[in-house]
């Protein structure tokens, strides 16, 4: 008879994981480690009996202090978007842009765009002579990025409508 091989055997001495232990062995989240310490442990314990599996203990739990709301409300740091915002007309429509209709953005559309950027990219725009949507909806863009940034945008002369 011969001894057991060790890498045959279903024991291993690598650590035991979420995904190498049976159904009821649970790892966690890793939500104990704070960045800068050591690991809290959990906030509680589990109990065999009674209806409720796990049980939390006050001593435990991890409480974060906020500042005095009158600090918050006057800090210079504000949410990105604000609840007060109202939107005009035109910013509710711009996700959307001129595809609001059932087929969307056709490939016929697409394929329009792309050789008009390309002709713009080879000749300038004075070469479509009628100014396209998307060139007018790109100077907008470019206008406001240079209002934003304090810059004077790069302004094309205006093309015949």
């Amino acid at each position: 008879m011969f001894p057991t091989v060790a890498r045959l055997s279903k024991a291993s001495r690598a650590p035991l994981t979420g995904k190498r232990g049976n159904k009821d062995f649970y790892k966690g989240t890793r939500q104990a480690f704070l960045p800068g310490g050591h690991r809290t442990g959990a906030p509680g314990k589990h109990v065999v009996g009674g209806k409720a599996k796990y049980r939390l203990i006050d001593e435990k739990v991890r409480v974060f202090v906020a500042p005095p709301i009158q600090t918050i409300k006057n800090s210079p740091l504000k949410p990105y978007v604000s609840v007060k915002v109202n939107l005009t007309k035109e910013e509710e429509r711009l996700p959307y842009g001129r595809f609001r209709a059932a087929g969307g953005l056709t490939p016929q559309h697409f394929l329009r765009v792309s050789r008009e950027k390309d002709r713009v990219a080879r000749m300038g725009p004075e070469s479509l002579g009628k100014t396209p949507s998307w060139l007018n909806a790109e100077q907008k863009v470019e206008k406001k990025k240079a209002k934003i940034a304090g810059i004077q945008p790069i302004t094309t002369p205006p093309l015949a409508q």
